[in-house]
């Protein structure tokens, strides 16, 4: 099931690289962790323990771990939502993002990590 339309490069978060990150999505006032399966400039898919409609919008928060933590938030619209033996994936719009500078500089330095790992 491909119901992902986006045209721009997805980055996949390989496991090794998820414990640096730390992903919230807003869900009514209660901000909910989420994995993220992947992202690009305008949209992503994640999954969480919560579901969503389609239309929902709402505001997500990415965390970068690190001695001198960096966070961006940024706005998303649910285009789907299923569940996934107990668990809901959501792939979403990203319609808002508070820092797009630090996006950016986070998609470069996010491909750089990937590409080391794979050449070595």
């Amino acid at each position: 099931m491909n119901i992902d339309k986006r045209k721009e490069q997805r980055h996949e978060i390989p496991d090794p690289c998820r414990k640096y990150l730390t992903f919230t999505v807003k869900q009514e006032a209660e901000s909910v962790a989420a994995v993220i399966g992947n992202f690009s400039r305008n949209g992503i898919l994640f999954e969480s323990p919560r579901q969503f409609t389609a239309g929902d919008r709402t505001e997500c928060c990415l965390r970068l771990n690190k001695a001198d933590p960096r966070e961006i938030t940024f706005g998303i619209e649910v285009k789907y939502c299923y569940d996934n033996k107990g668990t809901f994936i959501t792939g979403a719009l990203v319609h808002s993002i508070s820092k797009d500078k630090w996006f950016d500089a986070f998609e470069q330095l996010f491909d750089m990590i990937v590409t080391r790992q794979g050449a070595s």
